[in-house]
Parts: structure tokens; C-alpha cells; sequence
């Protein structure tokens, strides 16, 4: 989605919606005329890119017994879905930098029902001692950064590696398996 690159790269302020226009292949008389503003357009591709994570991820809900494999499910499918869409960290990265209305919009709509469902799954595997027993805000936070990290600063780790993570199959299923044995011992 050439909306979500550019506002990733560029941030909100340094993005005009010309080039995402040019860069989607689209007339920017489409965006104005379907979006009316650059906030407008920002919001249907955060919406956009959370509906295609919840698709992705689906429900992180086990019954009684069945939590790490629901961590397991969980993890891998953030860690698919983030090595397949890098900007989706980078935009979160630049947005939630700042307390600005656009973050708090993003934090309420999206980014709570999905801290508030991730941590009662960390919750319950806690109580089970799957995994450590720290805070849930540093808990999630650390997941947070575990899954997204890597492909983030992809080009940084291609330096070091001479591997584009976002670009190897192998190197995203890897990552998914050093999350899943980070936060589940017995992996």
C-alpha cells in the first residue's frame, strides 16, 4: 500500500499526498476526492493496515490449557505479518513518538483493544509461569520489540548481514521461531 510507505518513510508532516498519488499510480484528484484530507487518508490506512493484521494475527483468545499455543499462534503470526509489512512498524514507531491527537486516535481505535487482549494472553501464561514474571507493559513492550525490531531497521540488519530480513522467507520463519523460544522456555 504506497499510503502506508510513504507515511512510514516520510512521517505525516514530510508526506503530501502527490507523492503518494504518484507513487500509488493514481491521479491525486482520486485521493482528494475519496479522502479530502492527508488526516483522512492517514486514518483509512491505519484502519487498513490494522484489519489487515487482525486478519492476519485473528483471535489471540485460548481456552483453559491452551495458552501456549495461542502465544505460539500469536507470535508467529505478528512476526509473519510485520516481516511481510515493515512500514507497519515504522509508521507505529513515528507515530507513537509523539503525544500528538494522531497517536491518541491510533492508541484508542487500535492499539488498546490490542494491548488489552495481548496482555490477558500474557496474563494467563504468566500465571501458569510459561513465561517471565515481570509487568505486563514491559512484558508486551518487549514482545513489541522482539517481533518488529528486525524488520524495522531492515536495511541496518541487511548491512550487518547482507540479508534484507523483509525479503527471506526463511530468515522471517527463523525470527518467529527465536520469538516463540523467547517467550515460551519450552520451545
Amino acid at each position: 500500500m504506497a499510503g502506508l510507505e510513504v507515511f512510514s518513510d516520510e512521517g505525516f508532516v514530510g508526506t503530501t499526498t502527490r507523492e503518494i498519488a504518484t507513487r500509488a499510480g493514481v491521479n491525486l484528484g482520486l485521493i482528494k476526492y475519496y479522502f479530502g484530507s492527508k488526516d483522512a487518508l492517514w486514518r483509512a490506512v491505519v484502519d487498513g493496515v490494522f484489519s489487515a493484521l487482525a486478519a492476519e494475527v485473528g483471535g489471540v483468545e485460548a481456552r483453559d490449557g491452551e495458552e501456549p499455543e495461542a502465544i505460539e499462534k500469536l507470535v508467529r503470526s505478528a512476526v509473519r505479518f510485520i516481516g511481510h509489512n515493515p512500514a507497519f512498524v515504522r509508521l507505529m514507531n513515528d507515530e507513537c513518538k509523539r503525544n500528538s491527537a494522531r497517536m491518541r486516535w491510533l492508541v484508542d481505535r487500535h492499539g488498546r483493544p490490542l494491548y488489552d487482549q495481548v496482555v490477558a494472553l500474557l496474563r494467563r501464561v504468566k500465571r501458569k509461569g510459561l513465561v517471565p514474571n515481570i509487568p505486563d507493559v514491559h512484558l508486551y513492550y518487549v514482545f513489541i520489540g522482539a517481533a518488529g525490531m528486525l524488520f524495522s531497521q531492515a536495511p541496518e540488519c541487511a548491512r550487518f548481514t547482507g540479508k534484507d530480513p523483509t525479503a527471506d522467507e526463511r530468515m522471517i520463519t527463523r525470527h518467529a521461531d527465536a520469538v516463540v523460544k523467547l517467550f515460551l522456555a519450552r520451545s
